[in-house]
């Protein structure tokens, strides 16, 4: 069921687009990241559901932080660029809770 209403969000294809801009970035930084699944091996799997958890962590704490910069501040522009950034840090939450499922 919950799948079913992060596919209706468009939670997977924003996955995909992150996940192309993740890996143009280490290809550009030159270095490889641990964010994906190296092997799938016992301890990889477990590896990788702990950083889901991490970074949904990491993400919902951006969206506690936008929420009140588009509730309290007067200024249109601040409240346009913290919603593009609350919802992109929601979006990731969801995508976490999606490969988590």
């Amino acid at each position: 069921m919950e799948q079913k209403l992060y596919r209706l969000l468009g939670v997977n294809q924003y996955r995909k687009f992150v996940i192309k801009v993740k890996k143009k970035y280490d290809q550009w930084r030159g270095k490889p990241d641990t964010y994906f699944l190296k092997d799938y091996s016992e301890e990889g799997i477990v590896f990788l559901k702990s950083q889901l958890i991490k970074n949904a962590k990491i993400h919902l704490v951006g969206v506690l932080v936008c929420l009140p910069a588009i509730l309290l501040v007067g200024r249109p522009w601040i409240q346009v660029i913290a919603l593009l950034i609350l919802l992109h840090n929601l979006y990731c939450v969801m995508i976490q809770r999606y490969n988590l499922i």
